[in-house]
């Protein structure tokens, strides 16, 4: 796992340090504007939260097993002087295990039966 393109110590990784994000995890191809070619991306979209999403470019998975999975790719954010700049990210995902009816009745996405 990385934070701004650098590693996290593996001690820091126990789930008492990690900041838990909750959503919505979407992967589509998008077109990218600066590359003017598609591109795939994970989304990560969350109820009440200002601002933009989370995303993670060209996400590869890695690893999967026991409902938890690693999705590799390319964060972008701006630096001080408005350019781009791309870091190396992880993410590990944890499914959440929920039955239906709990689920946001809102979105159009159904789980698998």
């Amino acid at each position: 796992m990385r934070n701004a393109g650098v590693a996290v110590e593996r001690r820091m990784l126990n789930d008492r340090y990690t900041v838990k994000y909750y959503g919505w995890l979407v992967i589509m191809d998008v077109t990218d504007q600066g590359l003017r070619r598609p591109v795939k991306v994970a989304r990560l979209k969350q109820p009440g939260r200002q601002g933009p999403e989370m995303e993670l470019l060209d996400p590869h998975i890695i690893w999967a097993s026991e409902g938890k999975f690693t999705l590799a790719g390319f964060e972008r954010v701006k630096n001080e002087e408005g350019k781009a700049v791309e870091f190396a990210q992880s993410w590990l995902c944890a499914l959440d295990f929920r039955p239906p009816e709990e689920l946001d009745e809102s979105r159009n996405v159904r789980p698998m039966q």
